[in-house]
């Protein structure tokens, strides 16, 4: 193992039974260290904040972390999942966008499961041109290199996919199911939880890279988001009456992604038609074909929306901005 290998084990190991003492030589096991090497591996994370407490028989605990992060946590928390991908972060005080970082890494060939987060996004993007507010800590902002064996006419399996990754993910760190708004929106009770901006480039019929940038509001106070931002937007913090580790939620994203890329995409369809708040409603799309009215009532199998309009033909949307009726 490396340096960073090794602290990444004894935080994962700590992470693993929190609150709970562990003998050093189990940690020293995992890690591949002396038990003596412990303490020194572990200086710079206590120094950072992460309150580790030795017992003086030798035994390691975690107590509850405050809400900081570090590359090693992660990648501790986050071991090589089913389909054998495994998680390079890069994290990040300040950023102009993590999908900008994302690309610029996929252009230079980085590997698959490279993924960056940042406290801050200086120029966060949405769909359509939007702009994601990205309020310093307050959010995750995430940006994940894939390369997908997919063909291009197939790329929106990957929104479909990364959407039920996100709900998992939210239900698995905060304890409850958001709905999905086709094409990318987490909703609760009417408000926009998160959303997704999936930028893809393709090699002939096949693409050669995804990234997968998501935006989650997780700390947010009312007075984080703008006016305009407001009367639309939600956070876990208000809706859970708490606070909430980000870490916690990336590591949870990242364990969602592992399991659902290594299972086939026809159960995140069904996954996704589960939380859907898109289908059975009657709604107004706008295409770059113009406006379409209709019912949702499906996805095809590369996770195009089906519409069946007045007429009662289905039609198949792979691109559009939704309102209900």
């Amino acid at each position: 193992m490396t340096r960073r290998q090794q602290e990444a084990a004894l935080l994962g190991a700590l992470f693993d039974a929190p609150e709970e003492w562990i003998d050093p030589g189990q940690l020293a096991r995992r890690a591949e260290l002396a038990p003596q090497e412990i303490a020194p591996a572990l200086a710079p994370y206590r120094e950072a904040g992460y309150p580790i407490e030795f017992h003086p028989q030798g035994q390691v605990r975690l107590n509850t972390p405050p809400d900081i992060w570090s590359a090693e946590e992660i990648i501790g928390r986050c071991p090589v999942g089913e389909g054998g991908l495994g998680w390079s972060p890069l994290l990040l005080a300040e950023t102009a966008s993590t999908n900008d970082v994302a690309r610029e890494q996929a252009a230079r060939g980085v590997a698959a499961g490279f993924v960056v987060a940042a406290a801050r996004q200086i120029r966060g993007r949405g769909r359509l041109g939007r702009v994601w507010e990205s309020a310093r800590e307050a959010g995750l902002y995430v940006s994940i290199l894939l390369r997908p064996e997919l063909a291009t006419r197939d790329a929106g399996q990957l929104t479909i996919l990364s959407s039920v990754a996100m709900a998992d993910a939210v239900e698995s760190a905060a304890g409850f199911r958001p709905q999905i708004k086709w094409p990318n929106d987490l909703v609760v009770n009417g408000r926009k939880l998160g959303g997704l901006l999936i930028e893809t480039e393709p090699t002939g019929p096949r693409l050669a890279w995804a990234v997968i940038g998501i935006g989650i509001n997780v700390n947010h106070e009312r007075d984080d988001f703008s006016p305009e931002v407001r009367a639309i937007a939600t956070s876990l913090r208000l809706i859970t009456g708490r606070s909430h580790r980000r870490a916690d939620l990336l590591v949870a994203l990242l364990r969602a992604f592992s399991n659902r890329l290594a299972r086939p995409f026809a159960e995140a369809r069904e996954a996704w038609a589960a939380s859907s708040l898109t289908l059975g409603q009657r709604v107004t799309l706008t295409t770059l074909r113009g406006t379409r009215h209709g019912q949702a009532v499906g996805l095809d199998p590369s996770g195009a929306l089906l519409l069946r309009g007045e007429s009662g033909e289905v039609e198949v949307i792979t691109a559009g901005d939704m309102q209900a009726v």
